[in-house]
């Protein structure tokens, strides 16, 4: 008998764990933005190994991506991600690795930044 009513709560537990997981899930899902940034490039940059021309391009920011746009064309989809810095710069502005590879993005005024993976 006590086994049973070991047995029947470990259902109710594996039953209650999943239940939260669910919930955590659609919390992760709701919480999860879409950021949508205009940028003006001066000149070519690489992008997630994709060369784009210098010109102005919305940055659609999204859970682990960046996708850059000109008007409703995709260019280029790279992984990235927000940081926190501590500084909030004056203007916009860019890091770069080598050959032009956009590393980060900084936005004037703001602390966060758009990370973008190398290849």
């Amino acid at each position: 008998m006590r086994t049973a009513r070991l047995q029947t709560l470990g259902a109710r537990l594996v039953g209650l764990i999943g239940i939260l997981a669910l919930a955590l899930t659609a919390t992760a899902s709701v919480l999860a933005t879409t950021t949508t940034k205009k940028f003006t490039f001066d000149h070519e940059v690489t992008i997630g190994g994709t060369k784009v021309a210098g010109g102005d391009y919305s940055l659609v920011v999204d859970d682990a991506q960046v996708t850059v746009k000109r008007g409703n064309k995709v260019i280029v989809q790279a992984p990235a991600h927000w940081e926190t810095r501590d500084a909030k710069p004056d203007s916009n502005s860019i890091l770069y690795g080598t050959g032009n590879q956009v590393v980060e993005i900084r936005f004037a005024h703001q602390s966060e930044v758009l990370v973008i993976a190398t290849p």
